[in-house]
């Protein structure tokens, strides 16, 4: 069985507000994720562990390109 991570909540909201909206296009474009995954973190429920270090990798990618539009 795969490894399983809980997410803090404060860290799904840190998520949730570098998306443009909370749609299926835009859970799968920014993060890779489904909305099943997207309602397992919203739910504070274990995720697996390679899909939380995708979400993080995507994360930074998302804030660093923020950071040089700015």
């Amino acid at each position: 069985m795969a490894e399983a991570i809980t997410v803090p909540q404060e860290r799904f909201e840190m998520l949730k507000g570098a998306l443009p909206a909370i749609t299926r296009e835009h859970l799968f474009s920014v993060y890779g994720i489904s909305e099943t995954t997207w309602g397992k973190l919203r739910k504070g429920e274990p995720i697996k562990l390679s899909t939380w270090q995708r979400i993080q990798m995507r994360y930074e990618r998302v804030c660093s390109t923020l950071a040089k539009a700015a």
